[in-house]
């Protein structure tokens, strides 16, 4: 999710955005199904007392490949998205700032413009990565393509985009303060002229990535309850996104941050090596 701030070509961001999905996904999976296994569990009737304890006892019954279960949604995805990212950006920077060198608002404006399509591609893989992490021991699913055909099959389109509405909320404002964070974090550390060095990237990465899930996390929370939700229409716990408010408020305000500090834990070292694997790989394809 990112880059060394210039254009590159389109085949170049595809090839860099692969190198970027793997360390995302190899980096950031585990914490990321503990802290859908807490945003998602019973706030009543809790299994897990925090995130060392829920990765005790997913180590405990399923092993390390309960710490990756539904890995195969977010490796393929994480290489579309971000190649979807970093091209959505470049063109966004291109439209907010006229082919000129932005300013960091203008960062902010061209990540917020850059999440729209973003969140078309992020959607139903998230949603089919949720459904698979928030089962478990064995569940309806098998897999990733199984829970994908299940889906489309039962509830079609509109199905694998259950939840859409708070995808887009949440994107918004988050992939502005995302690029806003990575850029000023660059900038600050290089001088004019230079390129920056792939430690500033990686600390400009880690900022991005405290920037995205800081500030607007109760979105996420949000986000994630109303894709973990059932599938069937029916029997669903929100009728939509200001009911999934509403009930999740009437828990208080703690109800919001479940899960915030393994999402945070993952956010800094996974956007480091996404933004240095990124750079990394532009820099070598030049």
């Amino acid at each position: 999710m990112g880059g060394d701030g210039g254009g590159g070509s389109a085949l170049k961001d595809i090839m860099s955005g692969t190198v970027a999905g793997f360390a995302q996904v190899a980096v950031g999976h585990p914490l990321d199904t503990i802290k859908v296994r807490l945003q998602t569990q019973s706030s009543t009737n809790p299994e897990f007392s925090g995130m060392v304890d829920c990765f005790r006892k997913t180590m405990a019954r399923e092993g390390a490949s309960g710490l990756y279960a539904g890995a195969a949604a977010p490796l393929w995805g994480a290489m579309a998205h971000n190649a979807g990212v970093f091209f959505s950006y470049g063109m966004s920077k291109k439209i907010v700032g006229g082919g000129k060198e932005l300013t960091i608002p203008q960062y902010y404006a061209a990540g917020s413009l850059a999440a729209i399509p973003i969140s078309v591609v992020e959607a139903p893989v998230d949603l089919f990565k949720i459904k698979l992490q928030a089962q478990v021991g064995k569940g309806e699913y098998d897999g990733v393509f199984d829970c994908g055909r299940k889906i489309f099959k039962s509830y079609g389109i509109k199905g694998a985009y259950q939840g859409f509405s708070a995808v887009l909320l949440r994107n918004i404002p988050c992939f502005g303060a995302y690029f806003f964070c990575f850029e000023g974090t660059k900038q600050a550390f290089t001088k004019p002229g230079e390129q920056p060095s792939l430690t500033t990237c990686f600390a400009g990465g880690a900022a991005a990535g405290a920037g995205f899930w800081g500030v607007w996390y109760p979105l996420e929370t949000l986000k994630t309850r109303m894709q973990g939700d059932h599938v069937d229409p029916s029997k669903r716990l929100y009728s939509g996104l200001v009911d999934c408010f509403k009930k999740t408020m009437a828990e208080g305000g703690a109800a919001f941050y479940k899960g915030f500090t393994p999402s945070i834990t993952r956010a800094m070292p996974v956007n480091g090596a996404i933004f240095t694997g990124f750079t990394a790989a532009q820099r070598a394809l030049a």
